[in-house]
């Protein structure tokens, strides 16, 4: 019997097809002109940020001091996030507010989150930009890390300038065995102040076979610091790192682990997620166990598990929050993050929730929930980087 479809043609005919028509839609909403701009933010907005009284805002603003809002004419004073970071270090100066200035000081080290987990669709790259964009806005200096050769965090950056994985812009260039380049040269800076990314591309599979390469040579473990020694080049520039890894426990997310100072499990409340999830632990436990044996193993500052797209009146899900509140205890977060519409169609528009002006969904409170949720889980994960830092909660 013969068969007919050629599995060479099939595959590119689609591949290209089908990047084609993302590469046409991405044009369509991020034009080769176009400038990407972050919204501006209310004066109730900023307030929540800096943790202060929307009337204090207020004051500050009429006696000239920190930066100059547009005000719009029914009188709403909207800042720039530029300007909500400008008036953060004016406010710091005065010192009425501790931490106000949220950035790390000398003997705190630089925090690096991998999150992980082998079971797709687990929101890792939803909770990566949510997490991100949220250190962003509350001051922290954060850098993105897209660990996955499907790329879907650098996606959603739309048309970064002068991006092309092609080019070998992408972490690889600094982790490859071969002539590395510096890790500050595949950094990018996005329209988010304060808040820039490593992109990916498919070039990153090659790490795999890379190391599989190298250690035929030498052996060891010596792959397991290629991360950590590229990313010590740039830490220095940043409060807060992310590793947003891939879904699987390949050399590069073994590097990554190696590499973290803490780690972020996101887990849907459903039995496959759960039950992939507790394969994952027990594969990279019996890894974990390899390198201690050989004197590679790591440490964390902390390990938490996050429920992800969460609804709260589904029996089963609420049945099996309460079976991993039982097995995981104080290891998993308090806060789950709420499925929701908003989330996916903001995802949609490769944009978080943060970037997104409430009054574009068409039912706000949906919106409000979303935020809601995802504050209470990031504020949540903010306290444990204080609390890796030593500072009083």
């Amino acid at each position: 019997m013969t068969r007919h479809l050629s599995s060479l043609q099939f595959m590119n005919t689609f591949s290209t097809k089908l990047e084609k028509a993302l590469n046409n839609l991405q044009l369509a909403q991020y034009p080769p002109d176009a400038v990407r701009t972050m919204r501006k933010f209310t004066s109730t907005e900023v307030a929540a940020l800096l943790g202060v009284t929307e009337a204090y805002i207020r004051q500050v603003s009429l006696k000239g001091q920190g930066p100059e809002p547009e005000t719009t004419t029914n009188g709403k004073r909207l800042y720039s996030l530029d300007q909500v970071l400008e008036l953060r270090m004016h406010l710091a100066e005065k010192g009425r507010k501790k931490w106000i200035n949220p950035r790390r000081v000398d003997g705190e080290e630089c925090q690096v989150i991998a999150i992980t987990n082998f079971k797709g669709g687990s929101s890792k790259t939803s909770t990566t930009i949510h997490l991100g964009h949220w250190l962003a806005l509350r001051g922290y200096r954060v850098l993105a890390v897209d660990m996955d050769p499907q790329a879907s965090l650098t996606s959603l950056h739309g048309a970064l300038p002068g991006f092309d994985y092609r080019e070998g812009d992408s972490l690889y260039s600094a982790i490859r065995y071969d002539n590395p380049i510096p890790t500050d040269r595949v950094v990018h800076k996005t329209h988010i102040a304060g808040f820039d990314v490593i992109c990916a591309g498919l070039e990153l599979t090659e790490f795999e076979t890379a190391v599989a390469l190298e250690m035929r040579k030498t052996g060891g473990t010596g792959f397991l610091l290629r991360v950590s020694q590229s990313l010590e080049q740039v830490t220095d520039n940043y409060d807060v790192v992310l590793l947003d890894c891939a879904p699987s426990l390949n050399f590069l997310t073994l590097s990554s682990l190696t590499a973290a100072t803490a780690v972020l499990i996101p887990v849907p409340a459903h039995m496959l997620d759960v039950d992939s999830t507790g394969k994952f632990l027990e594969l990279a436990a019996s890894y974990m166990q390899i390198l201690d044996a050989a004197g590679s193993g790591a440490h964390w500052d902390f390990a938490k598990f996050l429920i992800t797209k969460f609804e709260g009146n589904d029996h089963p899900q609420a049945n099996m929050q309460a079976l991993m509140r039982q097995v995981f205890g104080d290891d998993l977060l308090l806060n789950a993050v709420a499925k929701s519409t908003a989330v996916a169609d903001a995802l949609t528009w490769k944009q978080s929730l943060y970037e997104v002006q409430r009054s574009r969904f068409s039912a706000p409170k949906t919106y409000d929930r979303a935020i809601e949720s995802i504050n209470a889980a990031n504020a949540e994960i903010e306290g444990l980087i204080t609390a890796a830092w030593g500072r009083e909660q």
